[in-house]
């Protein structure tokens, strides 16, 4: 014969002190707050510390990408700058050329422009003829005129030269080719060429 307690429960019965949790692995709630573990999502509560560096890592990228375009657009407006200006050198020695005729004739532009490229600033440092207020002839008309475009228009451009030919004797209906060439800057070398070029061709007629 059993004897029972006052639960309803016979003394052969185990007495459970909590209820089993029904998921395998896991604990009852009292036996997390005494292992220290925590139940549920507070258990991925590091997880924002990986949010917080992909998203630096995203930053990071995007200003480097940012930094890449605009050294790019630098580059390229340097250029334009450049190339602008040798447009207007171009455009100005046939405007001068036209005027002396005789100097091209006598391939005095000619010389000047191959003295100014060879050596820039030793060629800058001389003094033109004076063709202001005092009369000058072609071929001194030629060299005040390269003088100018050279030493003095183009002191935005790199290392600029200018190459001046004809086809034939540079004779009243011959050809005439003005190449302005000049240097790139040290960022741009590898992007553009060395030496950028810009031509200039028109019938003297």
């Amino acid at each position: 014969m059993f004897i029972t307690n006052h639960t309803g429960l016979t003394n052969s019965e185990p007495v459970n002190a909590s209820p089993i949790n029904t998921e395998t692995g896991s604990y009852p709630e009292p036996a997390f707050h005494k292992s220290g573990r925590q139940p549920g999502p507070f258990r991925q509560a590091g997880i924002g510390l990986v949010e917080v560096m992909i998203g630096v890592i995203i930053f990071v990228g995007g200003v480097m990408a940012v930094t890449g375009m605009q050294s790019q657009a630098i580059r390229a407006n340097h250029d334009t700058i450049q190339r602008s200006q040798a447009v207007w050198m171009a455009n100005a020695t046939a405007e001068l050329m036209r005027l002396n005729p005789t100097g091209l004739t006598n391939s005095a532009y000619q010389r000047e422009s191959s003295r100014a490229s060879a050596n820039l600033g030793a060629y800058c440092q001389g003094s033109p003829p004076r063709c202001i207020g005092s009369t000058c002839n072609p071929d001194q008309m030629a060299a005040f005129d390269i003088h100018g475009l050279m030493c003095t228009g183009a002191d935005t451009m790199i290392e600029p030269r200018i190459d001046i030919s004809c086809v034939g004797s540079c004779g009243a209906t011959d050809k005439v080719s003005i190449l302005i060439s000049w240097s790139a800057r040290g960022s741009e070398k590898g992007v553009l060429a060395d030496r950028q070029q810009f031509e200039f061709r028109y019938n003297r007629n």
